[in-house]
């Protein structure tokens, strides 16, 4: 089914909510819409973070429909995640303090750890919240709360899995689908590329070059911050009804708890912890 909006046509797009569509001109020409979007687009696409904002049109019934250039390209697959491009775009996202800003103008809250698990709880259908499973993952980060200082909160994407990059023809890798952005610890975009694409031998390698040198809970917080990306994840999928991948995602999570565990005691007495430049 499409939407004709004069010389527009606007044909949905799988898999997003029935908010984002391919829009074509009588000419040929596509771009990418998105209806009610976070704010912030032009000062992402400024960064280079984002693909450039082309307009914005409120509509009738008050949505807010965004307009992106069309990128000529493909989809990140998961070997693809340990780029360094990635890297040197995660350093920039989350070292901008006027994005920072901005969302705080915007009513954005600073969540800390105990903030994010129970926004989750909040959020999370009783299906999820009765599961056994999740309800010892979530009373152990609870027990285990990761140190936290508000006057470093970062603005952090939310859910950068594979998926929601994109690489053009010419090598550019942009970052797409800004609906979870929030302020917190930069850990929570961090942890989640870490625990789901990056082997656990690799983690110094790939914060040496994001930027940290040695601090005494790093291991800790990408262990606490990667479980929640799980559960964080095993929610999306449950609210799209994607449970083949919801269930993924809690396989993923009971991988990633058995391989921790199994390597705390050895990573505690041998690797090189490291802290933020």
């Amino acid at each position: 089914m499409t939407m004709s909006d004069q010389e527009l046509t606007m044909i949905p797009l799988r898999g997003k909510s029935g908010k984002a569509f391919i829009g074509q001109y009588a000419n040929g020409e596509k771009i990418f819409i998105k209806f009610n979007t976070t704010p912030i687009l032009p000062a992402l696409a400024k960064e280079q973070i984002a693909p450039q904002l082309l307009w914005v049109r409120r509509t009738g019934n008050g949505d807010t429909m965004s307009a992106q250039e069309w990128l000529n390209g493909r989809i990140l697959a998961k070997e693809d995640m340990g780029s360094k491009q990635i890297i040197h775009i995660l350093w920039r996202l989350h070292k901008s303090r006027p994005l920072v800003n901005q969302l705080l103008q915007l009513n954005y809250k600073i969540e800390n750890p105990y903030d994010l698990l129970v926004d989750w709880e909040r959020n999370a259908p009783r299906q999820i919240r009765e599961n056994t499973y999740l309800q010892g993952i979530v009373k152990e980060l609870k027990r285990s709360l990761p140190e936290f200082d508000s006057q470093a909160a970062t603005i952090v994407h939310g859910d950068i899995k594979h998926s929601n990059w994109v690489i053009t023809t010419s090598g550019m890798i942009y970052l797409v689908d800004w609906d979870s952005v929030r302020l917190t610890d930069r850990m929570y975009d961090v942890a989640f590329l870490l625990s789901h694409y990056i082997p656990q031998s690799r983690w110094e390698e790939w914060l040496q070059y994001y930027g940290y040198k040695q601090m005494d809970d790093i291991y800790e917080k990408i262990v606490w911050y990667g479980q929640f990306s799980y559960l964080a994840q095993i929610l999306n999928c449950f609210d799209k009804r994607d449970m083949e991948h919801g269930n993924q995602e809690i396989y993923g999570s009971r991988q990633f708890s058995e391989r921790v565990r199994k390597n705390t005691l050895w990573e505690l007495a041998n690797v090189r912890v490291l802290k933020i430049i």
